[in-house]
């Protein structure tokens, strides 16, 4: 606390030194070192603390990583299945007529008549439905199969009518492997070419039955159905 004296004299405190004093400016001076001291260790502290906890997660992601070793897709085995081949038996057929015609009537022997028949350009069924034959003579009948929808054809004499034809033609549809032609031992198939692709010829040669109608038709999957049937007359 301060005061003056009566004389004039210089203001003091009421512990005997000024406010500038040596005492309080030493007593500050170690208060404020001691202050400073205190943050740099706090700091240092924070700075350390914060260290070595980066490099313990850092050292257990890296253990995590080592631990855990990424694996491989599996790659799914691909194999190859081959297209099934046109069989090569008595009465098997392949597209382009590379494997002989076939049927119960099927002859080596020289031709005396030949008869020719195409498909109808545009539609499923045949340009000549009824085709006439002597009985009993050896025949060549040339299939030329030169359509614009681009499929595939044969022709197929059946040893009778409708009836017998369904049956000749569901025989056929089990028979995928030589392209949907009857297979060998079909006996109601008298005579019939190789499954054809458009624009290719066959041909095949046989002995005509006893007179009377018979049947023919393409054994192609849904052509018998949709009505591509024609009549053979023997006289």
């Amino acid at each position: 606390m301060s005061y003056r004296r009566p004389d004039g004299g210089s203001t003091r405190s009421s512990s005997g030194r000024g406010y500038g004093g040596t005492a309080f400016g030493t007593i500050s001076g170690w208060v404020l070192a001691a202050l400073i001291a205190g943050a740099i260790m706090v700091v240092g502290f924070i700075i350390g603390g914060t260290t070595g906890l980066a490099g313990a997660y850092v050292g257990a992601v890296a253990s995590a990583t080592a631990a855990v070793a990424p694996q491989a897709t599996p790659t799914a085995a691909v194999q190859a299945t081959a297209a099934p081949t046109a069989g090569t038996d008595d009465g098997g057929a392949a597209a382009g007529g590379g494997n002989a015609a076939g049927g119960s009537a099927v002859t080596d022997a020289e031709p005396e008549e030949e008869l020719t028949l195409a498909p109808d350009a545009n539609a499923l069924a045949f340009a000549e439905t009824e085709l006439t034959a002597p009985a009993n003579t050896v025949v060549r009948l040339l299939f030329e199969n030169q359509n614009e929808l681009g499929v595939q054809h044969n022709w197929v004499l059946v040893n009778g009518g409708d009836d017998v034809a369904a049956a000749v033609n569901d025989a056929a549809q089990g028979n995928s492997g030589a392209l949907f032609v009857p297979p060998p031992g079909t006996d109601d198939a008298l005579a019939y070419t190789a499954m054809l692709n458009a624009g290719e010829n066959g041909e095949v040669v046989f002995t005509t039955p006893e007179a009377g109608t018979y049947a023919y038709i393409c054994t192609f999957p849904g052509h018998y159905l949709g009505g591509m049937v024609g009549v053979l007359t023997v006289e």
